[in-house]
């Protein structure tokens, strides 16, 4: 998923085999890889970078190299947010913990999930609530298992949906899902990728004792999203049917 964001953001995108740099020392480093293989003449980096065999390069011996290369390097400031440093690491332990609005403020932008649609096993439409069914792309972070007011866009359109993920505990027998149901019926028809922005944690999954009970939940559910999403415009969309417009 990374890797396809940058792609959009990116004018190119080169990914270096493991296997080809982990021996290199930082002097090696720089000069096979950045000054030879790619020609580079403007660096960016954070203030704790670290690169060569070991981790032995930090932002001073980088510097250091650039002199001695031609090159430039900037290194960008680390930002914080309630007094704590903002970092993928913190970002990554909110949307796990469900936080997604605080991941979302310190982002810049909703936390984002990617998948493919793929057929469901007609549950939701059993219970009145149809759904459209995900296969997540590998290496998401996944949020909490749990219900959330979202919006989902996909190459021809988009709307506010609730997003299910988890095992759906009150059917044992079915395997975990990732899902989405319409607040309205959505015009046209999601078809193949989608991105689904995480806007607001509604609940935690629960084990009902009846497929009625777990209906009367959704029924709350779909009411909170709706008085979440009201006032809410689409969100800009980061890769699926993205444009430089958007």
């Amino acid at each position: 998923a990374k890797l396809r964001l940058l792609e959009e953001l990116c004018d190119e995108v080169i990914v270096r085999p493991w296997e080809r740099v982990e021996g290199l020392s930082p002097e090696e480093f720089v000069r096979a890889e950045l000054v030879e293989g790619l020609a580079a003449s403007w660096l960016v980096c954070g203030p704790n970078h670290r690169f060569g065999k070991g981790a032995a390069g930090d932002v001073a011996l980088l510097q250091a190299l650039a002199g001695r290369y031609g090159l430039s390097v900037q290194v960008v400031k680390p930002q914080t947010a309630g007094g704590e440093l903002i970092s993928s690491r913190r970002i990554r332990g909110l949307v796990r913990e469900g936080r997604v609005g605080e991941a979302a403020a310190l982002l810049g932008r909703p936390h984002v999930l990617f998948g493919r649609r793929i057929p469901g096993a007609g549950l939701g439409s059993s219970l009145g609530f149809p759904t459209v069914n995900l296969s997540p792309w590998p290496g998401l972070v996944a949020p909490r298992p749990g219900v959330y007011a979202a919006w989902a866009q996909w190459e021809a359109g988009g709307g506010p949906a609730l997003f299910y993920r988890g095992s759906r505990p009150t059917f044992p027998h079915l395997p975990p899902s990732w899902e989405l149901h319409f607040l309205s019926p959505p015009q046209p028809e999601p078809q193949g990728e989608l991105e689904v922005a995480l806007l607001s944690f509604i609940r935690p999954e629960a084990r009902f004792a009846s497929p009625q009970e777990l209906t009367a939940a959704m029924e709350e559910d779909l009411a909170q999203a709706r008085r979440l999403l009201s006032h809410i415009s689409p969100p800009p969309r980061l890769v699926v049917g993205a444009t430089e417009s958007s």
